[in-house]
């Protein structure tokens, strides 16, 4: 049952990219909600021994990010898009998705934290300069945001919101590097590489929404998405392995 459910997800989100690539909105309003239940399941079933509070945590960050997906489905893409199923959509729902994926990336953060080694120095206190590219990474990006989103009256109000989520997010992936040799190397580069496609995933999300959309963002989103939280989750299941 552990590995079909491993399938599962990778079935799911061959459907859920197949939408997408084909416009298809009625599959994927089935599709991309299934993928996090499908996570849930996959990492649940998979815990060995107790499930301990890092391993909660995971399970309601799978959850936050389940409200995420459900949230971002129903921002409008143009003006003529206004329902989905029936269901109305608001531009609105951009805040509420951005929420749902802060206390996301606010829980892997706290969990990260919980390493297996806690008497190991971290890589912040011996290697500073590893974290520089993070640094300059999250500046450029809004370096490009920021004027795009002040330059529309429409997109002004999202500007607190999403410095707030880029900070966040940058947190995430700090905690995420931070782990380096407090945990095996397997947990460490599995929820690392994780981390990283996840903020790259955000980040195109941004730019197509807020300084120059692209009809490929979509694909190249899920393909990223999809990816970053099945490592996220493989790596926190190996973070008691010895090896």
């Amino acid at each position: 049952m552990r590995k079909v459910l491993e399938y599962v997800y990778f079935t799911v989100a061959v459907i859920e990219l197949f939408a997408e690539y084909n416009g298809n909105v009625t599959l994927r309003f089935f599709s991309k909600p299934l993928l996090m239940i499908v996570l849930i399941l996959f990492y649940a079933r998979n815990i060995i021994g107790p499930a301990t509070a890092f391993h909660k945590m995971m399970i309601a960050a799978f959850f936050f990010s389940w409200i995420g997906d459900v949230a971002l489905m129903f921002v409008p893409s143009h003006a003529e898009d206004i329902s989905l199923m029936g269901i109305p959509k608001d531009p609105n729902f951009f805040l509420v998705g951005l929420v749902g994926f802060l206390i996301t990336h606010l829980l892997y953060s706290i969990a990260f934290v919980r390493v297996t080694d806690k008497n190991a120095d971290t890589l912040f206190s011996r290697r500073l300069w590893v974290f520089t590219p993070l640094l300059l990474y999250m500046a450029a990006l809004l370096y490009l945001l920021v004027p795009a989103i002040n330059g529309k009256i429409e997109t002004q109000p999202f500007l607190v919101p999403v410095l707030v989520y880029s900070a966040t997010i940058a947190l995430m992936v700090f905690f995420a590097l931070n782990r380096y040799k407090r945990v095996n190397d397997t947990s460490f580069a599995l929820v690392f590489g994780g981390a990283l496609l996840f903020m790259f995933s955000d980040s195109i999300i941004a730019v197509n929404k807020f300084i120059h959309p692209f009809p490929t963002a979509g694909i190249f989103i899920m393909v990223l998405y999809i990816t970053a939280q099945y490592l996220i989750a493989k790596g926190a299941l190996r973070q008691d392995a010895t090896i």
